[in-house]
């Protein structure tokens, strides 16, 4: 295989930001990227453990992993979606007797995943890891990492692991992607270089409705509009009520901001940062007067009545069964089965090109800076007995290959198969008939929950799109959000002080600017509101949020 390097992701205008800002205590250099350059250098080559690596009682690959039976307990955040708990999947089942290894799953649900993580973390009453599925916030799994709560993974990575060892040297840009400031590995990633991800949530307008208002698919915001007027006014499927217009569940940040792009300002989900084509000079989103202009807009559908008013309020379970059963006039969402789950018997769900705004600004988020890399996926704790066994009983699923076809989509010939031509295809309909959706998909599988999984551009290149909704998805990104996404910003990791400054200082600027989007769009802007919401920002230190996100993302494009 080609190895990919640093040089290779900078020519694609993608570079991490966890391997800057200035070594914490641990470093073994003066700077971080001496730091990450010198553990790279470092690296064993394959079959050779690092000196201090600690003595694995099994041979990496092969089974058991351990002699005697274990148990090790997991945190992992679930959706409704997930149809079986993880210990009872037949894949983890078999899996188990076959390593001698047992999983006490800890299972959370996504909804409330982000505050349980984080006061797992605080109480000192720890799991052995905590599994993906989530976005958990780098700033925060260093912090825990710096006092001790968090282990490093490099040398279990090594002594224990076949296919992580391996890609983590054989793909430069994912060990440095996966490297803190002070030089060590804290946490892997799930890996999915599918390029129908490199945007995440999408316009789908509700085809159904559109057919029988006689209407075309809107081209622009106000034409939308029109459209959302119409549905709002109308029965259009006889159950004595008026239809719901845009619709889409309450995940901070509001969705709203992925819309506000239509107004020239990108707003990215991890950083509140703006981020413009051509320029490395960033602004803080949520104040700039771009923002203003879209929230008065939303604010005028919302008194129209054009907005759901749930909106801020309802989980993508109600969401589904809304939209499945009464319908929605609109959403941003990433597949239409989020919608409908399927069963297209009511409401048709279509990719809805993207419209352009009252002044043509046609502006998307992009999904962060290397779409389908999701960092900081899976960590293990202090607490641990057996990290290498846990690193092992991981590594398996991870193989860019049918194990990790199996972990994402279930066992060959439900919701996939390999095709005459030797390629693979997902399969639109399980055996019985059935429209495929994410319940009877996850009977057989993890879907990415708990195990992390890795699949590469060559191993999605072998794939042959089959389904008419995926080709459509995929044209989408290619003729219209692509071509309008802003550059993609990391996640950034700061020298040891400024990462703790930054995160005390997030944790209240976030939560306020999301409470007072909600508030604008719901009770309208004024001069005297906004300048009161601006003047706050400032006294919750949004300046120095920027000044600190913006200084760390020159070091880093400067490499």
């Amino acid at each position: 295989m080609k190895k990919r390097t640093i040089s290779t992701l900078l020519a694609g205008a993608m570079l991490t930001a966890t391997i800057l800002g200035c070594g914490g205590e641990g470093a073994q250099a003066d700077t971080p990227n001496n730091s990450a350059q010198e553990n790279a250098e470092a690296k064993p080559e394959d079959g050779a453990a690092a000196e201090a690596a600690p003595a694995a009682d099994f041979v990496p690959g092969e089974f058991p992993i351990s002699k005697e039976p274990i148990t090790i307990r997991i945190m992992v955040p679930v959706s409704a979606s997930q149809a079986k708990p993880l210990a009872e999947l037949d894949m983890i089942q078999e899996y188990e007797e076959k390593t001698n290894v047992h999983v006490e799953w800890e299972e959370v649900s996504s909804e409330a995943y982000t505050e349980k993580y984080k006061l797992t973390l605080a109480s000192g009453d720890l799991p052995d890891a905590f599994g993906p599925a989530f976005a958990y916030d780098p700033s925060v799994i260093y912090k825990y990492a710096q006092e001790g709560l968090i282990v490093p993974l490099d040398d279990y990575i090594q002594s224990s692991t076949v296919n992580i060892k391996k890609w983590m040297n054989e793909y430069d840009e994912f060990r440095a992607l996966s490297t803190y400031p002070d030089g060590h590995i804290y946490a892997l990633p799930s890996i999915d270089e599918n390029q129908n991800i490199r945007v995440d949530n999408i316009l789908y307008i509700n085809q159904s409705f559109l057919n029988q208002l006689n209407m075309e698919m809107p081209q622009t915001l106000d034409e939308l509009g029109d459209y959302l007027r119409a549905v709002t006014k109308k029965d259009l499927n006889g159950d004595g009520r008026n239809e719901y217009g845009l619709s889409f569940d309450a995940l901070q940040p509001s969705k709203y901001t992925y819309l506000f792009g239509l107004f020239g300002v990108s707003w990215d989900t991890k950083s509140y940062m703006h981020s413009s084509q051509g320029t490395t000079s960033l602004a803080f989103a949520p104040t700039m007067e771009e923002t203003r202009k879209a929230l008065e807009y939303f604010h005028g559908w919302y008194e129209e009545g054009l907005l759901d008013p749930e909106n801020f309020t309802q989980n993508g379970t109600q969401l589904k069964a809304k939209a499945k059963t009464e319908g929605v006039g609109a959403s941003v969402v990433f597949w239409y089965l989020d919608l409908n789950d399927g069963d297209e018997t009511l409401n048709e769900y279509r990719v809805m090109p993207m419209p352009e705004g009252p002044d043509k600004n046609q502006v998307w988020r992009r999904n962060g800076m290397i779409p389908g890399y999701s960092a900081n996926q899976f960590f293990i704790t202090s607490t641990n007995e057996h990290p290498e066994e846990t690193l092992a009983f991981i590594d398996y699923w991870m193989d860019n290959s049918d194990n990790a076809l199996i972990n994402r989509f279930g066992p060959q010939g439900y919701s996939w198969d390999y095709l005459e031509n030797g390629k693979w295809t997902e399969l639109a309909n399980i055996p019985s008939g059935e429209p495929r959706t994410m319940e009877n998909s996850t009977l057989y599988c993890t879907w990415g929950t708990g195990i992390p999984y890795w699949c590469f551009g060559d191993f999605w290149s072998q794939k042959e799109i089959t389904a008419n909704t995926a080709l459509e998805r995929q044209g989408a990104l290619n003729s219209s959000y692509m071509e309008c996404a802003a550059p993609g910003l990391p996640e950034l990791v700061y020298e040891e002080s400024e990462n703790r400054e930054a995160l005390n200082i997030k944790t209240d600027l976030f939560k306020y600017v999301d409470s007072q989007i909600a508030q604008f769009i719901t009770n309208g802007v004024t001069d005297d509101s906004w300048n009161a919401y601006v003047k706050k920002c400032q006294d919750l230190q949004s300046d120095r949020w920027a000044e600190l996100y913006q200084k760390y993302y020159d070091l880093m494009m400067a490499e």
